[in-house]
């Protein structure tokens, strides 16, 4: 079948980028490449690519969940979750359940993006 339009567009704005980075290393290569995939100008002369920094970061975010200071397991949740959603996340998950054998936690300990600490 068809490859879907924008992975195609990813791929190749990928490319062109590869062929950009290198240049400085393999000038003759990258121009070769360059030329082969449609470029009418020279690498040389195209503008270096720019980081994007919000581009690396991932929506959602593994918290290592501990139950008395053991690790249980882990929960994935929403990178920007608040602390109440975290902490209903964490008490619903099955192994920390288990853990508290149905009693009530005294206290759950939230690390913003790092860990959580439930302890019965």
């Amino acid at each position: 079948g068809k490859a879907d339009p924008a992975l195609q567009a990813a791929c190749r704005q990928a490319v062109d980028i590869l062929v950009h980075l290198i240049a400085p290393v393999m000038p003759h290569l990258a121009e070769e490449c360059w030329q082969t995939l449609g470029g009418t100008d020279l690498v040389a002369e195209r503008p270096w690519p720019v980081y994007d920094p919000s581009l690396v970061v991932d929506s959602e975010i593994v918290l290592p969940v501990q139950v008395n200071g053991k690790k249980r397991g882990d929960l994935t949740i929403a990178r920007d979750a608040d602390q109440g959603a975290v902490e209903k996340a964490v008490l619903a998950l099955d192994f920390v359940q288990k853990a508290l054998e149905g009693k009530a936690p005294r206290k759950v300990i939230i690390v913003p993006q790092r860990i959580v600490n439930v302890v019965a």
